[in-house]
Order: structure tokens, then sequence, then C-alpha cells
């Protein structure tokens, strides 16, 4: 039997099995405390391949940073962080933002300098707590010496109430919340109460068993002080032991105080303020973005004195769970008599009374579904003018199986000034005021969709942003919005900013992948404001004519549903809305629901063909050219080809012209996640335009990249549509003609071709492979050609083609490409092995370039599509270029979907 069997053996409290450690043998860079009490404790350091040990300088390291930093390390959870001063040395500098969702070495920079600071971390020893929702909650791990530090899981009743106060207090937490699993006894650890550790408490050592795991939760180390209740207040919290103040220099909306009200353990975030004091006092400092991810303790950091603090009122005992904000969801109220537990209320235990009551201590608007009330109220009974839920009369009813009630409040918004409820100027309620409503930054109409959904209105038409008059506003931040709604991102602001937005009053496409396709809901004041969907043959093409110019959108596109008479709606043609449209009324039936498609309203004009030149978009019936404030790669113009109907994106450029007019600007990166449309922000007044080609009638889908995929043309006698390829329709010559047609390098893959090309036959120097004499054959069932060219990149000046400086061919060009604003980091580094076939990434510099005219390429894009994807062209004045070393080995890239 084998030492580690053995060692297993004796496993003294546990479960299902140890926790491997973590091994720093193929890692590119290693870390170690130094000078510390223990292994886990002391001044953080930090050591590249072939480099010396450099001491690390700190810049706003919040806790969750070192919780990594710990991991890696193989120590338990991060207890605290805290600059230190050194003597005179070099230091590496700490940017937690940049590896948030990457590797913890691209946190460091990668130049050192000298620094009179350094980090000092703190973990705990051989305890922590591990998927739970915070480091303050989850199931409990040990880490025993005698199992070669492996990490092991405790039983469920391992610990009694002092073991747990006893753990929380070590972890850095408040006192222990859920006590389910707790053993009056204690059968594996026997604290008295007063140990530092859970480690020094007396424990029972047993034999390997199977048990359900112990789950925990500690109080977050939160509280709000000089308020009505323990749920509302001014935010404080406990770090290194020392009770602060917390501020922020960021927006502080209800969606970041729904993490302290959390933390409490509270109901829902109700109000939030930013104040200013009269009195300076120390303080800890919390970036907002991380709050929405993580706990308030594991985002805290050093501050110094600040006059600012934070207000924020909770919900006592009631709260809604589950729904799309925190107007909406399942009720769940918190009971004394329950241990402080959270738990579901039984549909029809509210009347409308009940209902209205709830909604207005949430401080939302009236309710919405009324569904699951009843008439009566079957356990809570309120006359309608009390201020809380729980302050109705009650009646209390033993533990029961039962569905769950959903409830639905209105969110407090409204549009005024507008022809309808649903267009005009954006107001919200905030703390019990009426407010003009502005935007922090770029607002289109993926946000405006946002809005309309809130009202309970169609599709976004338009949204703008005018000077007004109004100095005391809310803000709203737009990246918020399109996670949460637009109550929860609002803020205190002084702007004379205001958001006129237009909403479709009685129609909308839902479930397409823009706001022009989906299926058909139109909204019948006669159906209680409800969303119904239309059958089929609904509509006839005048109909649908209608229906894409309400939306603003182009002319419908499929016409497969559309019926010549239109069974429903009988249009003229020449309505501005669909609901001006006749209308023969029918019951209630089952049919399928009409879907439809309109163009996407962009053009590419001043080209060779309808497929090249440079772009329009029409927005509020305009048509005017494109520009970005971002950069503009092809994995951004992808989006362009694939509106128009046209084949790959093939280039982009921005261009800068002698004259400034009036342009439509697209808010950066939303293009290549949503359609053109939806970014525009607003108008603009610029030299520059955006010059568009895309292949005009071929494209490889299905692959990795561009570059790679099935075979796709597009045959002006099939109406447009895209057919696939056999098989051997291409000889050697077709596919370098279709590589170089798409701006890719050689074909790779040569498996499906023909010698002689069935189809296509090319000599070679077609610039197009439509321009190939073709044998046209009828329809046939084929194996479809799957072809792969190489990517137009390489790395020179190194030892080897899978070492050196990255360089990429465009337009004919190859040329140095360098990331603006931040270094290479080691996973957008890979991508270049990847894409070469060179393996996995073993090292990556980036050196600092400081010039003006640059192929650029965007580094966060290069870690979901192929380099050539992400290059632009742009002029910078700081860049990094990249001297990237990979392993060599030539693996078979990962093919993924593209349009």
């Amino acid at each position: 039997m084998s030492r580690r069997v053995e060692l297993l053996l004796l496993l003294s409290f546990c479960c299902y099995g140890a926790v491997a450690a973590n091994g720093n043998s193929t890692k590119p860079f290693s870390l170690r405390l130094v000078d510390g009490n223990s292994r886990c404790q002391g001044r953080l350091q930090v050591q590249r391949a072939g480099q010396d040990w450099t001491e690390v300088r700190p810049l706003s390291a919040p806790l969750w940073f070192g919780n990594r930093a710990c991991a890696e390390l193989d120590c338990g959870s991060a207890l605290s962080l805290e600059e230190k001063t050194v003597p005179h040395r070099d230091a590496v500098q700490v940017f937690p933002s940049f590896c948030a969702d990457s590797s913890l070495i691209d946190c460091f920079d990668s130049d050192s300098r000298y620094s009179p600071d350094s980090l000092e971390l703190t973990c705990s020893d051989s305890v922590r707590l591990v998927g739970g929702r915070s480091l303050c909650s989850g199931s409990l791990q040990i880490q025993d010496q005698s199992l070669a530090q492996s990490w092991a899981g405790v039983c469920e009743g391992a610990l009694d109430r002092r073991g747990a106060e006893v753990l929380c207090r070590e972890l850095g937490c408040g006192a222990p919340l859920l006590q389910g699993a707790l053993s009056p006894l204690g059968q594996t650890f026997h604290c008295e109460g007063n140990e530092s550790k859970l480690m020094d408490c007396n424990r029972t050592r047993t034999g390997p068993e199977t048990c359900p795991t112990l789950n925990l939760t500690c109080k977050e180390p939160l509280r709000l002080v000089g308020g009505a209740s323990h749920c509302e207040g001014t935010v404080e919290a406990e770090l290194r032991g020392e009770w602060r103040r917390v501020m922020t220099p960021d927006h502080w909306d209800l969606e970041t105080a729904a993490a302290v009200c959390r933390g409490l353990d509270c109901g829902s975030a109700v109000s939030t303020e930013k104040r200013r004091g009269s009195d300076w006092s120390e303080a800890w400092r919390v970036k907002t973005a991380c709050m929405k991810k993580s706990s308030v303790r594991e985002c805290l950091y050093d501050y110094g004195s600040s006059t600012s603090y934070l207000q924020v009122i909770c919900s006592d005992s009631v709260r809604l769970v589950g729904g799309r904000s925190l107007c909406s969801g399942s009720l769940q109220i918190q009971d004394q008599s329950l241990a402080q537990s959270w738990a579901g209320v039984c549909e029809g235990a509210l009347d409308r009374r009940g209902a209205e009551v709830l909604c207005r201590e949430l401080r939302c608007g009236a309710p919405l579904l009324q569904g699951a009330l009843s008439p009566l109220g079957q356990t809570f009974h309120c006359e309608g003018n009390e201020s809380k839920l729980m302050d109705c009369n009650r009646t209390r009813t033993g533990p029961e199986t039962c569905p769950t009630l959903n409830l639905t409040c209105k969110e407090p918004l409204r549009l005024v000034g507008g022809a309808s409820r649903c267009e005009g100027t954006v107001e919200a309620e905030l703390r019990g005021e009426w407010r003009r409503v502005t935007a922090s930054g770029s607002w289109d109409l993926e946000e405006a969709a946002v809005m309309c959904r809130d009202l309970d209105c169609g599709s976004p038409v338009s949204a703008e942003e005018r000077e007004g008059s109004d100095s005391e506003v809310w803000g709203v931040d737009p990246y918020c919005v399109k996670e949460s709604s637009v109550r929860e991102c609002l803020y205190d602001e002084s702007s004379p900013s205001l958001l006129q937005v237009i909403c479709s009053d009685s129609v909308r496409l839902v479930g397409g992948r823009s706001l022009c396709s989906g299926s058909l809901q139109i909204q019948d004041h006669s159906l209680a404001q409800s969303w119904a969907g239309v059958c089929e043959g609904a509509l006839d093409r005048r109909g649908a004519e209608v229906l894409c110019r309400e939306l603003g959108c182009g002319a419908p596109l499929l016409q497969g549903a559309l019926s010549p008479l239109g069974q429903t709606f009988h249009c003229e043609g020449n309505e501005s809305k669909l609901m001006d449209c006749n209308r023969t009324r029918t019951g209630p039936e089952t049919c399928p629901t009409l879907n439809l498609t309109c163009k996407e309203p962009l053009r590419l004009v001043g080209g060779p063909s309808r497929c090249a030149g440079t772009l329009e978009v029409r927005h509020r019936g305009e048509w005017r050219r494109m520009m970005t404030a971002g950069r503009w790669p092809l994995d951004s113009a992808a989006v362009v080809c694939r509106s128009l109907d046209c084949g790959s994106a093939v280039s982009t450029e921005m261009r800068r012209g002698s004259n400034s007019s009036d342009v439509w600007a697209i808010f950066p990166d939303c293009e290549a996640e949503a359609p053109l449309r939806d970014c525009v922000v607003g108008p603009a007044n610029d030299t520059d335009s955006m010059e568009v080609v895309c292949s005009d009638s071929v494209r490889l889908v299905g692959g990795r990249s561009l570059c790679s995929g099935s075979l796709q043309i597009q045959d002006q006698s099939l109406a447009q549509s895209w057919t696939s390829v056999c098989e051997g329709a291409l000889g050697r010559h077709g596919a370098e003609v279709l590589c170089r047609e798409l701006g890719c390098g050689a074909p790779l893959l040569q498996g499906a071709l023909s010698p002689l090309g069935q189809t296509f036959h090319c000599e070679g120097n077609e610039s197009k492979l439509m321009d190939c004499p073709r044998t046209r054959t009828g329809p046939e069932t084929c194996p479809t050609l799957q072809l792969t060219c190489e990517e137009p990149l390489r790395l020179v000046r190194g030892s080897s083609r899978c070492e050196g400086t990255l360089e990429l061919k465009f337009r004919g060009e190859w040329q140095r490409v360098m990331t603006p604003y931040y270094p290479w980091d080691l996973e957008a580094a890979s991508g270049v092995c990847r894409d070469l076939g060179c393996g996995s990434v073993v090292s990556r510099v980036s050196t600092v370039i400081l010039r003006e005219n640059l192929w650029g390429v965007k580094a966060d894009c290069v870690k979901r599509a192929a380099v050539r994807e992400c290059v632009f062209s742009g002029s910078l004045y700081r860049a990094y270029d990249l001297d990237v070393l990979c392993s060599g080995h030539q693996e078979a890239p990962k093919d993924r979907t593209v349009p």
C-alpha cells in the first residue's frame, strides 16, 4: 500500500476527499510571502521565469486580489492587505483590474521601478470557506499537515456554535448566520470560544467517512449606523480589526447598495445616497464595479481621510427575489420567530391593498401582475395606509407546501412631454423625488430597450441626449442599465442634459437577433395591457412595411409567413403605426406565431458594389455617415456584412476627410455584440468616415475564424440565398483565389480539394472566386467543402517561426501589430500562438512604442477571436508591441462559430 493511501486513511474529519494543492511548477511566475510570522503572512513578492524576486507595489489592491494570491500560495482565505514602507528597492506595480477575468500574472506590470512601498498580505493558515457568495460563506475546508498539505472538507455537525464563532472570527467575518448544520455538542472540534484559530481547538479524530459537507455563512463585517434600524444608516466596514466609514469615488446606485443589504441579511435596497459631511475621518475606499461581483469586504482598500460617506436604507423584513429587478420576483419575508430565516409567501397571501403596501415599502410603483392575488388576502390583512407590509395584521399559519407568490411592481419611471406615455423626456423617482434623467455615458437603443421594457411599452425607436435647463437630475450609468433596471442605476448628478426616448406604443418583435427581427407581439388594451402573439398570415406585404417603418427598421425581409391578403391587419401602406390599420378582431386561438425580419437600416456607398464602400446608417429618419470613438476591427465590421446579407468582412479602415459634416456616432465596443443600429448614440460633427469591404458572394462559416469553415456562395439565380458547395468543387488554384479574396493566407486543409476542380475552374490569377469559369450543376446532396486558409500573421526576428515580434499582413502589407493603452497579457498572447499553430504561450514581452500611425489590435478581442479579426488602423501616442515565445507544438485549433 502506497504512502499516499496510508495518509488518506488517516483522514480525521471529513468527507468527500482532499482538495489538491495548487502547484506552481508549470506557471510562468511564482509568488511568496517574506518576513512574516508564517508562510501565509508577509510581504508579497513575485518572480517571473528567469528573473529575480521583486517586491510588489500596491495600487488600490482590494481583498479579492489578496485572495487570488492566497490561492496561488496554497494558503487559506485572504484576511488583510496592507501597504508597508520598505528600504530603497525596485518593485513591480500591481493593477488588479487587469486580471479580474484572467491569470493573476496579468495583474503585474512588466517593468519594475523604484518604490518605497510594498504590499503585506495575510492569509488564513489552515481554514477556508469555498464555493459561497463571499469569503465569509461556503463549504468549510481545512488543511491538515498530516495529509501532505491537501485541503479536506469537514462534515456537518463537526462544529457547535462556539466553534463556528471561532471560525468566523479567524476569517475576519462577523458572527455565524446559518446554523442548520451545527451540532449542539460539536462532534469534531471542541472549542471553548476564546481560541484565535479553529485548529487550536481540541479535536476528535475519526476515520475516513462519506458525509454531507458543512456549509456555513458568517455575517459580513458591515454595519449601518445612525438609522432607525440595523438596516438603515451610514455604511461602516471592518478590515484589519478597524471599523471605518466607507466611501467611493464612483457612482453609488441601488445595484451597488444591494450588496450592502445582502451582506447585512436585510431585504432589498430601497434608497442610497452619497453625502458630504463637515468632519474629516479615516475611511475605507471601495470600487463599485467590484461590489457588483463580490462582497463589500472583498472590495475594500486603504484610502485615508475623507468627508464623504454613504447612506443606505434596506427594507427590514421583505424582499422580492429572482425577478428582473428589485421591483419584481418571488416575495420573501423574514420572520423573527424563524431565527432570521427568509421564507417564501404563498399565492393568495396578499390582496390588492397588501400588494400596494409592499410595492410602496420597496419604493416601487403600483403592483402590475395581480394573477396570484386574493380578493381577501389570506395571510396579510392590510388597510392600505401602512408603511410596511409587516405592520399589517397577519394570520399566522403553520408550515405548508404551496405555490410561491410572484409579484411585479411598476418601475418608478415616466416619459413626459411626448405624444403618448411611451414617448418623451425620461423622468425617474428616487428617494421620493421625481427628476429628469441624464446619462453618464453614451445612450443607445440597447439601453433604451430597458427603459421601454420597464415602462411596459414596445421596442425602442430612438434615443437622444439633449440640452435642458435643469441642473439637479438623476444620472444613470448605461453599462449598469444593460444588466439591471433603470431605477437601480440612478445616482445624484448635476447636468443640463436630458434623455429623450421614443418607444413603439403597442407593437414589438421579440426573441430575434435584433430589435428588427423576431416574433410579432401586440399590446391590446382590451386585454388588460397584456402582450399577445400574432398569428402567421395576419399581415400582408403592406402591413409588414408599416410595422418595419414604425420600428425604425428597413424593408421587410422574410415573407414566408405573410398572407397576400392580410387576415387580421388590413393596411393601405401609408399608416404610421400598425395599430392604425383596419383590423379584423378574432377570438382567442392557437396558431403558429408570426415571425418577421426587417432589414437593418444600413448601406455602403461609393464602392464598386453594394458590399463595399463608406458606411452609412439611417437613424431618426436620416441617413448619415458613421464614426466611432472606439477602434473598428474586422469582428465589428462582420456585423455590417451580416446585416447587409454580404459575405465575410475582408477589411475595414477609418479614413480622414477634409470637410467636417454631421455623422452618427456609435457606442464603442457595442457593435461587436449587437446590431449596428442599436449602438447609435447621437449626432456628432466629424471628418472621419468608416470604409468597409465585405466579400460579395463567398464566405466560410462555422469555423474558428473568418478564414476557416464550410464554403458557401450566394447565387443571384437563387434569390440571394446562400448555398453550400460540394467537396471537390475547388482545385488548388480555386482555393488560393478564395483565400486571397477573403484577405487570408494560403489554403491549409486540402483534403476536400480536387486536383481538377469539378465546379470552379480557376487559373489562379482571378481576384474573386465567382470570376472563375463555373460548371453549373443541379441541386444535389453531397458532403460540404470544408476549407482552412492560413491566418496572415507571423513572428519575425526569432530563432523559429514560433518566436519573435508579431506582424500581420493586412491589405497586402506586412506591419508590426501593437496593442493600445495596456501591455499584452498572457491570455491575449496565447491567441497568437493558437493562430500560428504553435502550441501554448511560454513568455511574452510588451515594449512601449511612442508613435502615431499604427496597426493596433484589441487584446480583449484576441481572447475570443482570431488576431486578424481584432486589428484596426489608427493613431495613438502610446502603444505596446509584442515579442512572444510559443511552445512550438502543432496543436489542432478548436473551431468556433462565426457569423
